[in-house]
């Protein structure tokens, strides 16, 4: 008897927490008893023949059976290609759809380039990239000694980057 005393607040959250779930499973019972009662009363009602239209036969028989038209092929002559069925259909499909999705990306984003080309810099800069399409570019001169070399900032640039590559990892040095 101590230990409830001593723990009043423990068994008390237990109690409430037994008496929410019992109220809950008797909302429950009772929310589905009401249901039931709505819909025997629902099932009682009768409603007048005239609020129910007649349905309209919409099957018309035949006397012949209908045939789809021939089919007509393009200019190849021959009948087009069989594709296969089932899985493999939809796989290629599906493929074929992507490609031409991809080609129609490329194509806009080579319109975009297009564009920007001509739109940025101006008309000098325009004509000169235009002039510049199709010639061919000068190769850099190497200088040669080293004192030549250290004057160049490019070459001191790519000695820095070839003695990163070639030296070993900072971690085993």
């Amino acid at each position: 008897m101590d230990w409830i005393f001593d723990n009043l607040q423990i068994v008390l959250l237990v109690v409430i927490g037994i008496v929410s779930v019992l109220k809950s499973l008797l909302d429950a019972k009772a929310k589905k008893q009401q249901e039931d009662q709505e819909d025997q009363e629902g099932q009682e009602q009768s409603y007048p023949e005239e609020y129910f239209e007649p349905e309209e036969e919409i099957y018309q028989p035949q006397s012949q059976p209908s045939v789809p038209p021939p089919l007509q092929w393009g200019g190849g002559g021959g009948p087009p290609p069989l594709r296969e069925a089932g899985y493999e259909a939809a796989v290629a499909n599906e493929a074929a759809k992507a490609l031409k999705h991809q080609q129609d990306l490329a194509l806009r984003l080579q319109q975009i380039r297009e564009t920007k080309a001509t739109t940025t810099g101006g008309a000098a800069a325009t004509r000169a990239r235009i002039d510049n399409r199709g010639a061919v570019k000068v190769a850099s001169q190497v200088p040669v000694g080293i004192r030549a070399r250290l004057k160049n900032p490019a070459e001191v640039r790519r000695a820095f980057v070839m003695r990163e590559i070639l030296d070993p990892p900072v971690s085993l040095r």
